[in-house]
């Protein structure tokens, strides 16, 4: 069960990871893309849309109701369906009630939740935290936990953020794509930055912008971006604001188009506003699968990783300009062995033989 098709490669692995247990696997989704913020006839992986409301933007009342109707008519569909076993992602968080209702009613069914992102932790809503819509989706959410026999999440950092009374399992995020061949070009006398993924209200572009000029500062500076979102118009402006030249590639699916543009570029952003509940990025994985070294702001599982493999710098925003004259004077030596490091840490510990791993140490 998966509301939302940014989710899809984690539900195309578990589709395959219970297929490989005998399970017969149907995918239940919604027939709104959140990506393309259209409809959609199709999914890959997915086996039964349902239909719902359209929404388009990401913060609204227009989204919370197309949870709310997706979750009320997959209920419903479960009663039809009468699966032996529901795993669902959430958010959306209305699945957590809905489903916590149905598992009342049918207590021999198992039902796992995974929790993929923390609503409305994850959004910039600091100092609104209070409002009762922000509480009462919360607690759409908290409230109803307990009624799952196995609890999923994707990362550390959330933990924290739940506060679990009973044992929670990380199962981090994953990919079945081999790390890609590196055949890095960079040039000695500019430093190239790329932003792969959405751009939307959660990602720092002041900050983005803070780090471009100061490394604009030192060398000549071209900055790549590889994505779509509402607030891609502001970040292309203020970027050319720096003095920094902009390539905007679009959306590159085609993961040797995008290693191209992964081989010419010195790191990766990984860039979000302070107070956002986020430890894990599926951009991360893109930048190991690629070998690209990260420029990190996020805290939780990436910030240890950055630290403790090597895999770039985390920033800190009181010291730009020493973050800038550390990428713009990198040793070569440096820069090889952490594009190692990335794919290395790719294959321990988000690579598709570990997600089966871990859900077999818990017998899901």
């Amino acid at each position: 069960m998966c509301f939302n098709d940014t989710f899809f490669d984690r539900v195309r692995l578990l589709k395959k990871y219970y297929l490989s247990k005998g399970y017969d696997v149907t995918v239940v989704s919604s027939d709104f893309s959140h990506r393309k913020k259209q409809r959609i006839s199709s999914l890959d992986g997915a086996d039964i849309l349902i239909q719902t409301p359209p929404y388009y933007k990401n913060l609204s009342f227009r989204r919370l109701y197309s949870h709310h109707t997706f979750s009320r008519r997959a209920e419903k569909l479960m009663e039809s369906l009468q699966p032996d076993v529901i795993h669902s992602m959430v958010p959306a968080n209305s699945l957590c009630k809905t489903l916590s209702q149905y598992k009342k009613n049918h207590p021999d069914t198992k039902l796992y939740f995974d929790i993929n992102d923390l609503w409305p932790e994850a959004l910039p809503i600091r100092n609104f935290e209070w409002l009762p819509v922000f509480t009462g989706w919360k607690k759409l959410r908290d409230n109803n936990l307990p009624a799952a026999d196995r609890v999923f999440v994707e990362c550390e950092l959330f933990l924290d953020g739940l506060k679990p009374d009973r044992e929670y399992t990380v199962l981090h995020f994953a990919r079945s794509q081999q790390p890609m061949p590196i055949h890095a070009n960079l040039d000695t006398n500019a430093i190239d930055l790329v932003y792969l993924g959405s751009i939307n209200n959660i990602i720092d572009i002041s900050l983005i912008r803070k780090i471009t000029e100061a490394a604009v500062k030192i060398k000549p500076t071209r900055f790549h971006i590889i994505g779509e979102g509402e607030t891609k118009e502001r970040l292309i402006l203020e970027l050319k604001a720096t003095g920094a030249e902009v390539i905007d590639h679009g959306i590159l699916f085609d993961p040797v188009e995008k290693q191209k543009v992964f081989d010419q570029c010195h790191y990766g952003l990984n860039i979000v506003k302070p107070n956002v509940m986020v430890g894990l990025t599926m951009k991360s994985l893109d930048y190991m699968i690629g070998g690209l070294p990260m420029l990190n702001s996020i805290g939780g599982d990436t910030e240890k990783l950055v630290e403790q493999y090597d895999l770039g710098f985390n920033v800190d925003r009181n010291h730009l300009e020493e973050l800038a004259e550390n990428i713009c004077h990198e040793k070569p030596e440096e820069a090889v062995q952490r594009r190692h490091n990335m794919q290395k840490v790719y294959s321990e510990f988000f690579s598709e033989e570990t997600f089966f791993r871990t859900l077999d140490e818990v017998d899901a």
